[in-house]
């Protein structure tokens, strides 16, 4: 027997929507067409899948990035508000997870401003993406149920350098909202 749980799904949903969103839309010659979306780490040829986007639940630079129920205090204030529990059963919970954008420059030879304009237009393609992920239909195998999806932070930086191999690298800060029988 199969059983499911509603977080690989929730990454299974994003993967299948940033692919369609910053590699199938997208026009072979457009230079911030991404190469690789993926589930986990990145471990390609960074300089022949330049432009890449890793799928996480949880995010493995920071072990206290917790799922959990929406009361919990350790939680990010992301402006909803919600019953967290229902009489008869039921709780809300807070999915939470990453997405890594790379987008390294490198054989491109882009000038630095080049390179961050390409960049932000992946992040930004990214950070769209998200929220258009179709996460309703999605229940596990323990009755666990997606509500919505958004993104709420993310942080991006240029690294590389002089005279033209700018990378720019960063990951953006996910949750979905669920229901717990």
């Amino acid at each position: 027997m199969t059983t499911n749980q509603i977080v690989p799904l929730i990454l299974d949903a994003l993967v299948t929507q940033i692919t369609a969103t910053c590699i199938t839309a997208i026009n072979e010659a457009d230079p911030t067409k991404m190469d690789l979306v993926k589930l986990g780490r990145v471990r390609e040829d960074v300089v022949n899948s330049n432009i890449h986007a890793a799928v996480s639940g949880g995010d493995p630079e920071s072990p206290n990035y917790l799922d959990g129920i929406l009361s919990l205090e350790e939680m990010d204030n992301i402006g909803y508000r919600f019953p967290i529990r229902e009489i008869g059963g039921g709780q809300l919970w807070w999915r939470r997870g990453i997405v890594q954008i790379g987008c390294y420059f490198i054989k491109e030879k882009f000038d630095e401003e080049t390179a961050a304009d390409h960049a932000y237009v992946v992040l930004g393609r990214v950070q769209n993406a998200i929220p258009q992920t179709q996460v309703g239909g999605l229940t596990d195998s323990f009755g666990e149920q997606a509500i919505m999806i958004d993104c709420y932070g993310n942080t991006f930086t240029e690294s590389g350098g002089p005279p033209a191999s700018f990378i720019w690298r960063g990951k953006i800060l996910w949750s979905c909202l669920t229901i717990r029988p």
